[in-house]
This record gives structure tokens, C-alpha cells and sequence, in this order.
């Protein structure tokens, strides 16, 4: 009988641990004096593992060139600043994830033009959707803040993730 319930308990673990297969949409919103503007990326792929209490691993990334914000000129801006030539790839490495209330947060880290820094989102997670935000700074990533009208935007860029997760 204990042979039978190590098995289970063996079978269970395994599951909690498999992988999932993760695509989404990433947006940013970023802010000038007179107002804000949005882009956004259909890119989100990649794969994680959660083991259903804390513990995460794995890697989601969105290709840079992708970016979208509606207006040319702004976006190969963007590619610039974020050195997208040369770092094509935006990749979240997720380290912990679980819930916190009605919240699910994941915390990791987020990797650009050859930087890593730490990424706290709080989200939902909910029928195999997950939605969820963080805010950045261009400051921290050592980026050029972009102008518009000869205003300089604003450091903060706030950062919104909307992805399918399937086993």
C-alpha cells in the first residue's frame, strides 16, 4: 500500500512540475508632459515550470524588432535605444511564483540589451490566462530617454503582460 502511495504521490509531483507552454502579448505605456502613447508586441513565447507552491523556472522572451507603438519613426527609435540590433531578444526568467491573496505574482528577472534586473509582476492568473503589470525605468537599464516635441519623456514606463499558459 505505501508503494502505491509514493507512486501517487511521485505521479502528482511530477505533474505539478511539468512545464507550461506560455504566449502572450506584451505592452508598455509610456509617459510625456502632454500625455502618453502604447506599443505593443504579439511576440510572448516560451516555456515554464512552476511547481505549484513557489518555485519557478524557464523563459518567456519577446522579439525587440516587433515593437509596435503605431507611429515608424518612434519605433526605430525604440529599437535603438534598446539596442535591438544587437539584443533581439527581451527574455523574463521567472524565479518564484504564487499566490498572494487574490493576486498571483511572479518575481525573476528580466533581461535586455545584455542587462538582467530583478521583475516583480502582480497579476491574475485565472482559466489558463495570465494578466498581470510592472513598472521600469529607462534609468535602470541604463537606456536614453526618448523626446517628443523636445519634452523628454518620463523615466517610468509601466509594462503590461497578457499570455495563454498550457500544459
Amino acid at each position: 500500500m505505501r508503494k502505491y502511495l509514493a507512486l501517487a504521490c511521485f505521479l502528482l509531483l511530477a505533474q505539478a512540475q511539468a512545464p507550461y507552454a506560455v504566449e502572450g502579448l506584451a505592452r508598455y505605456r509610456g509617459y510625456y508632459p502632454l500625455g502618453s502613447w502604447e506599443g505593443k508586441n504579439p511576440t510572448a513565447q516560451g516555456e515554464v515550470v512552476w511547481d505549484g507552491l513557489e518555485r519557478a523556472s524557464g523563459k518567456v522572451c519577446v522579439r525587440q524588432e516587433a515593437w509596435d507603438s503605431g507611429n515608424a519613426e518612434r519605433d526605430k527609435k525604440a529599437l535603438e535605444i534598446l539596442r535591438a540590433k544587437d539584443h533581439p531578444l527581451a527574455c523574463l526568467y521567472p524565479r518564484r511564483a504564487f499566490r498572494e491573496g487574490a493576486r498571483f505574482v511572479v518575481e525573476g528577472e528580466l533581461e535586455m540589451a545584455g542587462r538582467r534586473r530583478p521583475v516583480r509582476i502582480l497579476g491574475e492568473l485565472s482559466q489558463n490566462r495570465f494578466r498581470g503589470s510592472f513598472t521600469t525605468r529607462f534609468s535602470e537599464w541604463g537606456f536614453e530617454r526618448p523626446r517628443f516635441l523636445f519634452l523628454e519623456v518620463r523615466d517610468e514606463v509601466e509594462v503590461f503582460l497578457e499570455a495563454e499558459v498550457r500544459r
